[in-house]
Parts: C-alpha cells; structure tokens; sequence
C-alpha cells in the first residue's frame, strides 16, 4: 500500500482467503499503473467484490488470473465493469469458479473490446446458453490464440462457438474436453480447426465423439502445428487408427498424444 509503482502482482496459490480483500483492494488503488494481477487459487470468495471494485479504478490492466477462487455469481457484474474500465485488456482466467450462466454478463463486457488474446472458463459448469455470447466474444476479438472451455456442458451451444472460430485464423490453444458435443457440432468443428491452421493444442476428452472423431482427426492432417491432442474417452474405434497415423505423421513436433 506504500508503494505506487506496481506493474504487475503475482499471488496464485497462496490461500489468501476473505480476510486479505480490503487489503488488496488498496495496493490496487494505490497502484494505478498495474498491467497484471493474479490471483488464482486463493479462495478469496466475497472479498473479490472490494477487489473487483478497486479494479474498476484501473485504465491500463491487460491480464488478470482470478481462477479457483469460489466466486459467487454476483461478482459477474462487478467483473463485467472491470472490463469496461480496461479495454486493453489481453488475458482472463476465470476458470474453476461455478460462475454458470452469471457468466454471460462477463461475455457481453468483452464483446466490446478486441484485444483479447486468452479467455480461460473451464470448469464453471457452462450450458448451452453460453453460445451466443462466447460467439460474439470470438467475432470480436479476432487475434484470440487460447480459448479453454474444458469441462463444462455447453453441448449444443457450441455450434455458435465453432462457427465464430471459423472467422477468425489465430487460435493456437482450443481446450474442450467433457462438453458433450453434438456429433451435428462436429462438421462445425472441422471448418474451425481448417480455417486455424497454426493449432498447437487440441483437448476432446470425454466428449464421447466416436465414428464422429474420423472427420476431425482427417482435418488435422491439413495441419502441421499440433503438439497437444487428447482424445481420451471418445470411443474411437479401431477404424479411426489409419486417420490418426496421417495426422501424427503431419504433425512431427507432436508431444503430447
């Protein structure tokens, strides 16, 4: 609090809990140059609100990690002026925080700037009711290179997804696993993966794709970026293995199968 030129604090994994809010939030406004904050994993709960309200005091932040920190969804509001405030801003990690559909009012916020180049949300039990407005985040921000959506339920929902991400040519890091994915999804997520030709990450675990896996392993053979692919628990199938060989052998920096 006694210092004022701050640029960038780092605390993940640090158990801060609730007490150390009101704290926070006073380096923060006594730092009106900080560009990174992070924050995950710190169970900080309802302190996230003076937190998030000292943040609104900020013009120039570009990254902010409040991932894993049991955020109640009325903090969705608070979050969504926070992007309002900086519209520079470059990263956000919101993952593991069971924000559910609050999540929108976050997505609307950025769908009006257009600098993002990572949007973390796994793991906040998302549905189908998500898709129009992740839709609208991708459109708008046209230089995203990560996206994690991992475990959630956004099932139907992403359609809308895959077909933004067909607009844009910069994603590098597409996380998917456990979404339940319709196989009427899937030809959606092939154009998406054709038109992101620099992919290097790729998560479909647990998504249960089966035959439907062969169209997206034959669009990754167009591709020669790819050095992630988890599949796990799809149901395959042995006829997929002739595919699988083509895209392994298009992708030689392959390290993570």
């Amino acid at each position: 609090c006694n210092i004022s030129t701050l640029k960038a604090l780092k605390m993940d994994d640090n158990q801060i809990g609730e007490r150390c809010g009101d704290v926070l939030a006073s380096v923060i406004k006594s730092n009106s140059g900080l560009k990174e904050l992070r924050l995950g994993n710190n169970n900080l709960q309802r302190s996230i609100l003076s937190i998030a309200k000292a943040l609104q005091c900020l013009s120039n932040l570009e990254s902010l990690d409040l991932s894993g920190n049991n955020l109640s969804q009325d903090v969705s509001s608070e979050i969504a002026v926070v992007i309002d405030s900086n519209d520079s801003l470059k990263e956000l990690v919101l993952g593991d925080n069971n924000l559910q559909s609050s999540v929108i009012i976050i997505l609307e916020a950025l769908s009006k700037i257009s600098t993002l180049k990572l949007l973390d949300l796994q793991s906040n039990q998302l549905t189908h009711e998500v898709g129009d407005a992740l839709g609208a985040v991708i459109l708008q921000n046209t230089s995203l290179e990560t996206l994690f959506l991992d475990n959630n339920n956004i099932a139907c929902g992403m359609m809308k997804v895959f077909k933004a991400l067909q607009q844009i040519k910069s994603i590098k890091n597409l996380g998917l696993q456990e979404n339940n994915i319709p196989k009427a999804a899937v030809g959606e997520l092939t154009a998406a993966i054709q038109s992101n030709c620099t992919l290097e990450l790729l998560t479909l675990n647990n998504n249960n794709l089966q035959s439907s896996s062969e169209v997206i392993l034959q669009a990754l053979c167009n591709i020669s970026t790819l050095k992630v692919l988890e599949m796990d628990d799809n149901q395959i199938g042995e006829r997929c293995g002739d595919v699988l060989a083509s895209v392994i052998k298009s992708n030689s920096g392959l390290k993570e199968l």
